[in-house]
């Protein structure tokens, strides 16, 4: 098998997470498929330290209470292989039930499931996690020393490198976030293959799916199953509480995948240069593409601006914009006609007051008391024109101050109805996209 080959082209598509699956439902059941050569039998019912006849422990495990402890105490090791290999056909199903107690940090504790060549050494070779380095296979580990923290995380290998326990996170080609420490709850891996869905490999943890991908073909071959632990200085115990195999796909492994598990999220952060404070600024987790945009993610925001326009109806907007018109049709005509009484008016010999008075009674409810004001001062002055031998410049000079307050009052409407015409518009071609 070359998974070295196969591993880097996986990186980024091999999830589908989010999409169900479909699979033909097959007509045996779930139990007809159960191998019982390949499977842990009920530990409770065997007697502490009584090992199955097909299963080899190695190291410090024991079998205590129904569960084999892999680490029994701090700074151990341990392990569980299968006697017989297993020789892989069409498709299987591996379901390991364990758990991990007493301890909750991060460490370099780790537990190992294995189903790798039956060519590989597991007796020289023990330096990762208590299992091999240079394996030929599939290697799901447990830890909690990864750059995200606790996760669970699938390595491929062709047995031709040899991975460092330190630099097995940049090996990784799927991994999710999983709180597995400290836990009196046990929890469930499922690993699925089924070549005859285009080699459909899946994970779940839990009947959550981590991963799942079509780009890795396990060949026809004879495979070694297990699992391997180690601990350091601390008390954290890693037990195994079952193992079944299924000679197929079973139907809790076509759980669509509407609840798949976390995935870590990036933050960014941010220095206030002036005040020395920071905060983190969280990223959705992208792949390669960080820098493209894609016309998926064209259509989402496409589908959002639409959602917004929906959400938001112009229509009421809309008619405030024809009263604001009519209204400043209204005014505008006010002023013509305030224009051509204010011409009448200093055409007429100066004036008069009977037309001061039908001219404040015409724009009684436009006019304010401010220009009330003024029309009467312009009376006043009038009178006293009346009274003096001048004649004509001085009621001539009232005329033109008034029409020069008119005069930019005039021009302001017609700049507010024509803008607002304008608005109403551009509202109606935005209707129209």
């Amino acid at each position: 098998m070359k998974f070295s080959t196969i591993a880097s082209s996986i990186v980024a598509t091999f999830l589908f997470i989010g999409l169900s699956v479909t699979h033909p439902l097959s007509n045996e059941k779930d139990n007809d498929k159960l191998d019982p050569m390949f499977s842990l039998p009920e530990l409770i019912a065997l007697k502490d330290n009584t090992i199955p006849p097909n299963w080899e422990i190695k190291d410090n495990t024991i079998l205590k209470e129904g569960r084999f402890i892999l680490t029994p105490t701090k700074n151990s090791k341990g392990s569980l292989w299968l006697k017989k290999p297993f020789n892989l056909q069409d498709s299987f199903t591996i379901e390991w039930v364990f758990r991990s107690v007493g301890f909750k940090e991060k460490s370099k504790n780790g537990l190992s499931f294995w189903f790798i060549s039956d060519k590989t050494s597991t007796k020289n070779d023990q330096s990762l996690f208590n299992g091999p380095s240079k394996y030929d296979g599939l290697n799901i580990l447990v830890d909690s020393n990864s750059p995200v923290g606790p996760s669970i995380r699938a390595q491929l290998n062709d047995g031709q490198v040899s991975f460092k326990q330190e630099s097995i996170y940049e090996n990784s080609f799927a991994y999710c976030l999983f709180g597995y420490q400290d836990s009196s709850v046990p929890s469930t891996i499922r690993l699925t293959y089924d070549r005859n869905d285009n080699d459909f490999l899946k994970l779940q943890v839990d009947n959550k799916v981590c991963f799942q991908t079509r780009k890795i073909k396990l060949p026809k071959d004879s495979y070694k199953i297990g699992v391997s632990a180690l601990v350091g200085n601390n008390d954290e115990s890693f037990e195994i509480l079952k193992m079944k195999l299924f000679n197929g796909v079973i139907e809790d492994s076509l759980i669509p995948n509407v609840n798949e598990m976390s995935q870590p999220k990036f933050v960014t952060q941010i220095v206030d240069t002036e005040t020395g404070k920071t905060k983190l600024i969280e990223k959705e987790v992208q792949d390669k593409l960080d820098d493209k945009v894609t016309n998926y993610e064209i259509l989402k925001k496409l589908d959002r601006v639409e959602g917004k326009i929906l959400a938001n109806d112009i229509n009421s907007l809309e008619s405030k914009l024809d009263d604001i018109i009519k209204v400043q049709e209204n005014l505008i005509k006010y002023i013509n006609h305030l224009s051509s009484i204010v011409e009448t008016s200093n055409g007429n010999n100066g004036g008069s007051s009977k037309g001061v008075d039908a001219l404040k009674a015409e724009f009684k409810d436009l006019i304010g008391a401010s220009f009330e004001k003024m029309l009467d001062d312009q009376e006043k002055i009038r009178e006293q024109t009346k009274r003096t031998t001048v004649s004509g410049p001085h009621i001539d000079d009232i005329a033109t101050k008034l029409a020069v307050w008119i005069s930019p009052l005039i021009i302001i409407m017609a700049i507010m109805a024509y803008y607002t015409v304008q608005i109403r518009k551009d509202i109606s071609k935005t209707k129209l996209l």
